[in-house]
């Protein structure tokens, strides 16, 4: 059972393969992953690197829309150890 939440957020910026490797390491911890994706990250992903955006979404325990203002992630008492932005 994972025991900890990160929020990993992944930026247009050049360097998307960063957020990538982020959640690759993640994901046989004990680290609940929840990634958000800006439009220009997929746009990015897509130009920078030979993932499909379908499977970096596949890497992480919950994906959610960067608009979704009613996404678990937005409310206050979502607890996690906290967020990173790759690349920012």
């Amino acid at each position: 059972m994972k025991t900890k939440r990160l929020v990993v957020g992944i930026s247009g910026s050049s360097g998307a393969i960063l957020g990538i490797r982020l959640l690759e390491l993640l994901r046989g911890s004990d680290i609940e992953t929840h990634l958000v994706l800006t439009p220009a990250a997929k746009i990015t992903i897509h130009a920078e690197t030979d993932w499909k955006v379908s499977d970096v979404m596949a890497l992480a325990d919950a994906v959610y829309e960067n608009h979704d203002v009613g996404a678990a992630i937005a409310s206050g008492s979502f607890t996690t150890i906290g967020m990173t932005i790759v690349p920012c």
